[in-house]
C-alpha cells in the first residue's frame, strides 16, 4: 500500500474550510432532476465535437432542468466552454442532437434559440452608455423603444445600475461591467443564461460577492443559469448540480455535496478541495464495511456500499476535515496512523497540519481553534497521532 495525499493541482483553490459545499437548491426540496416524470429543458445526447484528429467533446449525454444553476466544472481544455459554445450554437456538433425545451436545435443559427450568453469579457460596446449597452439585443430585435426602456431599467434596478446609466464601459471598474453584461444577458428574458467564466476578470474578493449575486439574479428571475468554471469553490458556491469533465468526458455529475462527499474517482477527489488518498488492499467485505490492509501494518475500515472484492486495490479517500490529530495514541489500531508535524498553517478559525508519516508520505489535517489565542497546542516537529472514524472515508476503485 502506498500512502499519499493528492496535492491541490495549480487552479484548485477550493479548500476544505471554506468549501462548505452548497447542499441545498435554491428552494426547499429543489431536485428535478430526481423526478422521472419531469422534462429536462436542455439535453445533450450523444454530443462529440471533433476538431481535426482532437476530440473536444467525447460522446456528452446530459440533462440540464429548468430553473437550475447548473456548473460545467474543469480544467483547461477539458471540452466544458465547447459544450456551451455548441449550446449557444457558435460550434456545430461532430455527432449528436442539441435539445431545448423539447425543439432539436442542433441546426439552428445562434439567434434563433432561447438562450443568451455573458462571455469572460464582457464584451461592452465602448461608445456605448450603460443603458444603451443593456439594450442593445432589444433594439436589435425591434422591440418598440418603450418596451426596451422598461426592461432597460428592471436589468439595472435588479443590478443596482441605475446611478451608472449614462456612464460608458471605461469609466466602470470591473466588477460594475460584469454587471452590465449580466444586465444586458437578462435583459432579453431568455429562458436559459449561458455564463463562460463571467468572474475570472475579478479580484478574489469581488469574485466573492458576485458569486452571490449571481445567485441571488437567479433566484430571483428564475432563469435557468449555465455556468462554465475551473474555479471548484465557485461551482461549489453557485451551483445546484455539477458536471466535472476530464479530457472531453463527463466524470461526474452530482450535487455540490455529493461530489465533495462521495467522489467517484481519484480523479474527482484530487480536483475538489483537499483529499488524503490511502492506497490499500481490500481483506474483508461484510456488513456494509470494507476493510483495507495498508503498508506498515495499518489497517483501515470504512463504511461502504462501494462493490469491491477481496484483494482488491483501492484508495481511501479522506478529506482533511474529517481527520482527528492529538498527541495520545487513541485506544484502538484501526483507523489510526502515526507521524510527525512538518508544517503548520494557522488560518484563524482553523489550522492546516501537514504531518509526515513513518513512510515517509504526507498527510493534511484540519483542527479547529477554538480558544482565544493564537498558540498552536500542537506544533512544529510533534510526535502525533492520526485517526478517524469509521464513516469518514470513501472509497475509490477508479
Amino acid at each position: 500500500m502506498v500512502l499519499a495525499t493528492a496535492q491541490p493541482q495549480a487552479n484548485a483553490t477550493a479548500s476544505p474550510q471554506r468549501a462548505g459545499p452548497r447542499t441545498a437548491a435554491p428552494q426547499s426540496g429543489f431536485a428535478p432532476w430526481k423526478d422521472p416524470k419531469l422534462a429536462p429543458i436542455v439535453r445533450f445526447e450523444g454530443i462529440t465535437k471533433r476538431f481535426d484528429d482532437f476530440v473536444a467533446v467525447n460522446e456528452v449525454t446530459l440533462d440540464i432542468y429548468e430553473r437550475e444553476f447548473f456548473a460545467l466544472l474543469g480544467p483547461s481544455g477539458c471540452g466544458k466552454s465547447t459544450l456551451l459554445r455548441m449550446l449557444a450554437g457558435f460550434e456545430r456538433p461532430t455527432d449528436g442532437k442539441i435539445i431545448v425545451a423539447g425543439q432539436d436545435i442542433t441546426a439552428l443559427p445562434p439567434y434563433e434559440r432561447p438562450v443568451n450568453m455573458m462571455f469572460q469579457s464582457y464584451a461592452l460596446f465602448p461608445h456605448m452608455t450603460v443603458e444603451r449597452n443593456i439594450g442593445f439585443g432589444l433594439r436589435q430585435e425591434g422591440m418598440p423603444k418603450d418596451k426596451i426602456a422598461e426592461r432597460v431599467d428592471e436589468a439595472m434596478a435588479m443590478l443596482e445600475l441605475r446611478q451608472f446609466a449614462k456612464r460608458k464601459p471605461n469609466q466602470l471598474s470591473g466588477g460594475q461591467q460584469q454587471r452590465v453584461a449580466l444586465a444586458r444577458a437578462i435583459a432579453k428574458k431568455p429562458r436559459i443564461v449561458l455564463l463562460d467564466e463571467p468572474l475570472g476578470a475579478l479580484d478574489k474578493k469581488l469574485r466573492q460577492q458576485a458569486q452571490f449575486e449571481l445567485m441571488r439574479i437567479q433566484e430571483t428571475t428564475g432563469t435557468t443559469f449555465i455556468i462554465v468554471t475551473h474555479d471548484q469553490e465557485e461551482a461549489m458556491t453557485v451551483a445546484s448540480r455539477i458536471a466535472v469533465m476530464e479530457k472531453g468526458v463527463l466524470v461526474q455529475v452530482a450535487t455540490p455535496g455529493d461530489i465533495y462527499e462521495n467522489p467517484k474517482t481519484r480523479y474527482i477527489a484530487g480536483f475538489i478541495g483537499d483529499v488524503n488518498v490511502f492506497e490499500g488492499t481490500v481483506s474483508k467485505v461484510s456488513d456494509g464495511c470494507i476493510e483495507i490492509d495498508g503498508k506498515d501494518g495499518y489497517k483501515f475500515k470504512t463504511r461502504s456500499t462501494e462493490k469491491v472484492s477481496v484483494g482488491q486495490n483501492v484508495g481511501l479517500a479522506l478529506r482533511p476535515e474529517k481527520i482527528r490529530i492529538g498527541r495520545e495514541k487513541p485506544a484502538t489500531d484501526l483507523n489510526v496512523i502515526p507521524g510527525k508535524v512538518e508544517d503548520v498553517g494557522y488560518l484563524g478559525s482553523i489550522s492546516h497540519y501537514h504531518v509526515r508519516t513513518a513512510p515517509g508520505e504526507r498527510v493534511t489535517a484540519l483542527r479547529a481553534n477554538s480558544a482565544h489565542t493564537v498558540e498552536q497546542s500542537i506544533t512544529w516537529e510533534d510526535q502525533v497521532w492520526l485517526d478517524w472514524p469509521v464513516d469518514a472515508g470513501v472509497v475509490l476503485t477508479g
